[in-house]
């Protein structure tokens, strides 16, 4: 698997505060289908559990999969194709380019959050 330098407190707004998660729920949050993430579940590709229910064990007819909030945060970190700092810059890109009102609705925003923060 490819390795980031990405910080992964730098994705955790981006996943549900809850602990563990259905392929069905992974996949709205990385923006693909639910059989994507269990091919990749099944592939290695993502981390979690599989149970097979109550059946005897070689008699399993259907697989249930549980991937736990790490999993996922680790997904999106091995697949990111950015760092943080490609992020910011981009913005700032972005923010150049608008007129002097709009930044200064930009400022008076970004102002607030850091009195927040501090």
């Amino acid at each position: 698997m490819k390795t980031t330098n990405v910080n992964v407190e730098y994705f955790r707004f981006m996943v549900p505060d809850q602990e563990w998660f259905s392929p069905k729920e992974m996949a709205s949050i990385v923006g693909k289908t639910d059989q994507y993430i269990r091919d990749a579940f099944d592939n290695q590709k993502i981390l979690g559990h599989v149970a097979n229910g109550r059946s005897p064990r070689g008699q399993e007819k259907r697989k249930t999969y549980q991937i736990h909030r790490d999993g996922v945060l680790l997904y999106l970190l091995e697949t990111a194709n950015y760092s943080p700092e490609d992020f910011a810059e981009r913005i700032a890109e972005i923010i150049r380019s608008k007129p002097e009102m709009t930044l200064k609705k930009i400022k008076m925003t970004v102002d607030n959050l850091l009195t927040k923060w501090n």
